[in-house]
């Protein structure tokens, strides 16, 4: 008769044993999450601003966003902007747009903007980045600089 099974079962106590050893030197407690490789709440580049995106670009990133949340938009600039959204956004914002509280970053498929009142503001927003006070200190500075 073969000893498999017996060596396979005796292998299977074990190790559950030493789960049940490493779960109880868990502490009672968990420490709240940490990311510890990025201390503050992300700062969103100005993609526009720093040269990394062209003008067309935003305008399809803008439809992207507004795409995200459920809005009919314009299809083919929402195709085209896939690429663009996977390389400059989804790290922070997420693969489908969710956000990550962790890194202050919102949730575009539920329209979490702090200042946003239409399109114009979500292309301001990828223009010129995010200094922590949202996209419409642009618009009210109205410091020149191009806005996409």
């Amino acid at each position: 008769m073969s000893r498999l099974p017996a060596v396979f079962a005796t292998g299977l106590i074990l190790a559950l044993a030493g789960g049940a050893a490493a779960v109880q030197r868990l502490p009672a407690t968990p420490e709240p999450a940490r990311l510890t490789g990025w201390p503050q709440p992300a700062e969103m580049p100005g993609f526009g601003d720093d040269g990394t995106l062209g003008p067309a670009e935003i305008s399809d990133l803008t439809e992207y966003v507004l795409a995200l949340a459920g809005a009919q938009r314009d299809e083919a600039a929402v195709i085209r902007a896939v690429p663009l959204y996977q390389t400059h956004c989804a790290a922070c914002h997420g693969l489908g747009g969710e956000g990550a509280e962790i890194l202050g970053t919102p949730d575009l498929t539920r329209r979490q903007f702090r200042v946003v009142t239409g399109p114009a503001d979500i292309r301001l927003q990828i223009w010129h980045g995010d200094d922590g006070r949202g996209p419409m200190r642009e618009a009210q500075r109205r410091s020149g600089r191009p806005h996409g």
